[in-house]
């Protein structure tokens, strides 16, 4: 079978540096991705490189900033009062925290350095502004089933109120 609409993805993969430089990799960590085709749950970029691929196909694909995690960009920092962290935490710079953003959804920042009573964050993906290279793996290809799609639907989180139900 190959990969497309309405289908479960097993694959690994090695994200890699362009010099080489190993970022991570799901094999090591022996935990292959599985996801359903076209529901956003891998970057667009890959979703395209694998398009038509079947179990056992290799695919390399290096992206650009903007086909991975996106550029680096300023309006991405900001200054937090250090109070508004536990008092008994030791922050240190690139610790990496998850807070929930005024909509609802989960928000990674990193605490990039120290500045008296404030803390300077960046909101920008760890990896915005690389130039990216995957080594994908794909192990297995099915059909989803109803179960798999519902899974993948795209969710806002508890509730309604948000209004992206």
């Amino acid at each position: 079978m190959k990969v497309g609409e309405r289908t479960v993805v097993t694959m690994d993969y090695e994200l890699r540096y362009p010099d080489g430089e190993l970022i991570e990799s799901s094999i090591e960590a022996n935990q292959p991705l599985i996801f359903v085709y076209g529901k956003g749950e891998v970057l667009p970029a890959i979703e395209k490189a694998i398009l038509d691929k079947e179990a056992g196909d290799q695919v390399n694909v290096k992206l650009s900033p903007e086909e991975a995690y996106g550029k680096w960009e300023e309006e991405g920092m900001a200054s937090i009062p250090k109070a508004q962290f536990p008092p008994d935490m030791d922050i240190e710079e690139g610790m990496m925290f998850m807070m929930e953003s005024e909509n609802g959804t989960p928000q990674p920042f990193t605490i990039v350095k120290l500045e008296g009573d404030d803390v300077v964050v960046d909101f920008n993906h760890p990896l915005a502004g690389q130039e990216l290279v995957f080594d994908l793996y794909i192990r297995d290809v099915r059909e989803a089933t109803l179960e798999d799609l519902v899974k993948a639907a795209p969710s806002c989180g508890p509730g309604c109120d948000k209004g992206c139900c």
